[in-house]
């Protein structure tokens, strides 16, 4: 029986459609950031909430630009990645997702913002850990699969 071609692998649609919602929030993140860095410092993540305005310090609005710059960039490979759906693409775009939220939650968890109720700080610190479990275990899986099919 033939195999597939690696561009006609892909990977679990489930996979793909929680990569693409984690990419579509940080693109939206990103976005805010660029087009209103003022407002996303003020007001994110929004509803009433104030999770980087409160943590002290004045208004930078380079590093407000470059934390949008970030989040956008990480938000497209993941959208894309799960458009395109391969294995390679997939592994691509979970481990941008890895390197990205990793290192946010260990600051996060280190550094527990005083103002934020105990709900908003679960909601942050355990939001950017689900995001680098779910690049973990789609880099882990998108592997394995693509492994099980030859196409490592």
């Amino acid at each position: 029986m033939r195999q597939p071609s690696p561009s006609a692998a892909r990977v679990a649609p489930g996979w793909r459609i929680l990569l693409a919602l984690v990419g579509f929030l940080d693109t939206e993140t990103g976005v805010w950031a660029l087009v209103d860095p003022r407002g996303w410092y003020d007001n994110f993540p929004g509803f009433g909430h104030h999770w980087v305005s409160g943590q002290g310090g004045t208004f930078n609005d380079h590093l407000v630009s470059d934390a949008g710059a970030g989040f956008l960039a990480v938000g497209v490979v993941l959208v894309v990645g799960a458009l395109v759906g391969s294995p390679l693409s997939m592994r691509l775009a979970a481990l941008a997702l890895l390197a990205h939220a990793l290192p946010h939650f260990i600051f996060h968890a280190a550094h527990s913002p005083e103002h934020l109720s105990d709900g908003d700080k679960a909601a942050g610190t355990y939001g950017l850990l689900a995001e680098a479990v779910i690049g973990a275990v789609t880099l882990l899986g998108a592997r394995v699969r693509s492994r099980s099919r030859g196409l490592a």
